[in-house]
């Protein structure tokens, strides 16, 4: 009986698919398991970004040219901190394992990939490299990039992974900075 519900399922994605290959339509399909996949959510400013595992906010964001006695090393970059609130909106009991590489920069002008990841941690206030969210809990913090200084029209990416790289949707949320130092 499964393996005619496999089946079943197997030859609906054969039939609904249409612009790409049967066979890994059907696999996608299959491996998703109910998780949705596949869309790009583009979000407007002041939106709550709500993902299969967290719910995220952008709080406030500011261009600074030092930061802890820290500088960017090419003169005309600055830095751009952005605080978030992370809420683990995630059902599972389990810690939401998070990365500061989980939140992606897209601005005009970056470079070829369209989005530059955060820096490591090195100033008060800033989220570390890994850290975990416990159920329904939330985590407050700065993400710091390095950006030029006619760096504009910023939007926060993220995409939906699962721990067995199953690739859900994207989701762009842009916000605006306060102004300049």
């Amino acid at each position: 009986m499964k393996k005619l519900s496999l089946l079943a399922a197997l030859l609906l994605a054969v039939g609904t698919c249409s612009g790409c290959s049967a066979a890994e339509s059907a696999a996608t399909v299959i491996q998703a398991q109910g998780r949705e996949y596949g869309q790009t959510i583009e979000l407007s400013e002041g939106d709550i970004m709500s993902t299969a595992f967290f719910d995220m906010t952008v709080n406030s964001a500011q261009f600074l040219p030092e930061i802890d006695g820290y500088i960017p090393a090419e003169e005309t970059d600055q830095f751009l901190v952005v605080n978030i609130t992370v809420e683990n909106t995630f059902d599972d009991m389990d810690p939401l394992p998070m990365s500061d590489a989980d939140f992606e920069l897209g601005y005009n002008g970056a470079d070829e990939t369209g989005t530059i990841f955060p820096e490591d941690e090195f100033a008060v206030d800033q989220l570390p490299a890994e850290y975990e969210i416990e159920e329904n809990g939330t985590v407050t913090g700065n993400l710091i990039y390095v950006v030029p200084g006619d760096a504009e029209d910023f939007q926060i990416y993220y995409y939906d992974l699962w721990s067995d790289d199953f690739e859900g949707n994207t989701y762009w949320l842009p916000f605006s900075v306060g102004q300049k130092v």
